[in-house]
Order: structure tokens, then sequence, then C-alpha cells
């Protein structure tokens, strides 16, 4: 039995990229707050993102790229080996009880599969990288507002650049290290065996660094 080849096509683009929480968008934006308070999570980090009603998809994308650089800290910023590979939606209190469970509890459940298809992570990260292609749109704002229990959590994935640059960079400023000394001192034995130590103390630092990648904090 042959099966029909034609894809199905997905009914928005946030839905394209691994939000879920609204099955179809209106061609209509006339939402009836100004304010609507955003949780966003990165591990056990939380910030509110005020979204406005005036905003498009652009003015939201920015916006979650600002906030999340905010969650990660500067340190991470620059340093860390991750960045973020996704955006999930996750339950932020209960909509069954008084008591408002939230992450003041238990960490937010995320909606749906743990994990997206790769094809998904890197159209959002694209999105993330471009929000000018969303400008006047209004899809992820009626999505990431469709629903007051609900929120949103950074999932973060290694980056092959940063691993790539990390890797090489200081291994190609120990050999220019050792060829410029080997140059102007005329010891080559001694220029490779300070630039030896160099890359192997950088290893160790390296790991070190992995593991920190690792940690929660």
């Amino acid at each position: 039995m042959v099966r029909s080849a034609h894809a199905r096509p997905y009914p928005h683009r946030p839905y394209a990229a691994g939000l879920r929480a609204l099955r179809r968008c209106s061609e209509d934006w006339n939402p009836r707050w100004e304010v609507f308070p955003l949780k966003a999570f990165r591990g056990s980090s939380y910030t509110y993102i005020k979204i406005q009603a005036k905003w498009d998809d652009e003015d939201l994308l920015k916006e979650l790229g600002r906030s999340y650089d905010r969650l990660r800290t500067v340190w991470r910023k620059w340093f860390s080996l991750r960045s973020v590979r996704s955006i999930t939606m996750v339950y932020v209190k209960s909509r069954l009880t008084m008591l408002q469970a939230d992450h003041t509890c238990v960490y937010p459940k995320r909606i749906g599969p743990a994990g997206v298809s790769p094809s998904k992570n890197m159209r959002l990260r694209y999105f993330l990288h471009h929000p000018e292609q969303m400008k006047g749109r209004h899809e992820f704002m009626q999505v990431l507002t469709a629903r007051t229990d609900l929120g949103i959590e950074f999932v973060e994935g290694w980056q092959l650049t940063r691993i790539t640059i990390a890797i090489l960079l200081p291994v190609i400023a120990s050999l220019l290290l050792g060829i410029l000394y080997s140059i102007f001192a005329e010891d080559v034995s001694d220029a490779f065996t300070i630039a030896g130590y160099m890359t192997s103390a950088y290893s160790v630092c390296l790991v070190l660094l992995g593991l920190l990648n690792f940690v929660e904090f």
C-alpha cells in the first residue's frame, strides 16, 4: 500500500516551530488586554515578559531573545557552550484549584513531548535570529497569549559553532606563539614546550567549562 506523498501543511508558523498551544490563528488581532504577563523559564530561573497589545510578532520575538539573555546572564551568554535549542509550552499554574501551584512547588510541567524534531528547532532558531520575517504578523502573539495558565521554557542544547571555536582557537593561538617565540628567541625546543604547556592547561579549563555547562545555576 502506497501512502500519499502530499504532506499536510502546518496551520501556522508557531506550530511549525513546535508551539502547539493554539490550533488555528485568527486573521484579526483585537486582544481584550493591554498587557499580558507571560512567564518564561530557563531551568529554575524565570522572568515575566510583559507583552504589549500593540506589538506584532517581530516585537515579541525580539523580546524573547532579550529575555533569554537576561535569564542566562552575561557570563553564560559569552562563554557557555550551550544556547537556546527550542521553546516549549509549560503549565505555570493550576486551573482546577485555588492554590495556583507553580514553580514555587515544582518545576513547570512541559506540554506535549519532551523532544521536538530538529526541523522545528531550526525553524524556531531562524525566527529568533530573523524576527523581521514576522513583521506585521500576530501568529506568535496569539499562540503565546492564548491561555493564562501557560508559560514558556527555553530549552537549551549544545552549540556546534561555539564548541568548534573553543577547541580550535587555543590550538591556533599556541601554534602561533610557538612559531613567533622560535623566530625571536631562536629556540624551537623551548618555544613548542611552552606552546604544549598552554594547550594542556587550556584542555583542563575546557573540561571544567564543559562540566559547568551541565550545572543548573
